[in-house]
């Protein structure tokens, strides 16, 4: 088992960016303590303090799905006895899927929230117990799927609102995740442009109509 090294910086992500560069590797193949978080003390001149971590390589990815693993069946066990849970480690974000169908509606509960809550308090104690790993997601009888290909639908309802009214659309507050699938849902679609807008859990999507440019004609006789 590799030792720890101790790396130092302006903040905690400089620090790991230290441990990174020593390593050679991404950050979530290492395991990582932080010893201080350190602090820009008064006016960043009086009382600076750096950063201070504990880093080493870990061994493999097997550690962290057996933490997930661990993790979602504790949290879940109140809804479903038994589970069935894999962990797809190679998608971005890893996605973990409870395989119940007698329970998956339990778990996903009302417009998602059960599952969507399940998902911050499992990505809270991961962001703790591993520092730099990937978010995970969560999905249970295909819920997921189901929500991406509705809120494609969504995206293209509202760019055809928008094209039609001209004017801008809003969609309701959505994570990073799903602000993506609805700039990409109309990438190829040349008639509106969309924007992110707000700040943290508040924040949207904007769909906008491109404005049309106004054609010339010239007359027959402006040509000689």
């Amino acid at each position: 088992m590799d030792e720890f090294v101790e790396f130092s910086g302006k903040n905690v992500d400089e620090a790991i960016a230290k441990a990174c560069e020593h390593f050679q590797t991404d950050r979530d193949q290492l395991e990582i303590e932080i010893i201080t978080g350190g602090s820009s003390g008064i006016f960043g001149l009086v009382g600076v303090k750096k950063a201070k971590i504990k880093a080493k390589k870990r061994n493999n990815l097997r550690e962290l799905e057996q933490l997930i693993e661990d993790i979602i069946t504790n949290l879940t066990r109140p809804l479903t006895p038994n589970p069935e849970i894999s962990v797809d480690m190679q998608s971005e974000p890893i996605t973990v899927t409870i395989k119940d169908k007698e329970n998956s509606g339990l778990i996903i509960g009302r417009d998602g929230q059960t599952i969507t809550a399940l998902q911050y308090i499992a990505n809270r104690i991961i962001a703790k117990k591993w520092p730099g790993a990937s978010r995970i997601q969560l999905d249970t009888g295909d819920y997921r799927q189901k929500q991406n290909e509705k809120l494609k639908k969504t995206a293209i309802y509202l760019a055809q609102r928008a094209k039609r009214a001209g004017k801008t659309m809003s969609t309701q507050p959505l994570s990073s995740y799903h602000r993506r699938l609805i700039h990409l849902a109309l990438q190829d679609d040349h008639s509106v442009q969309t924007k992110s807008k707000g700040e943290g859990p508040m924040k949207r999507v904007l769909i906008m109509p491109r404005k049309r440019r106004k054609r010339t004609f010239k007359s027959k006789e402006s040509r000689y």
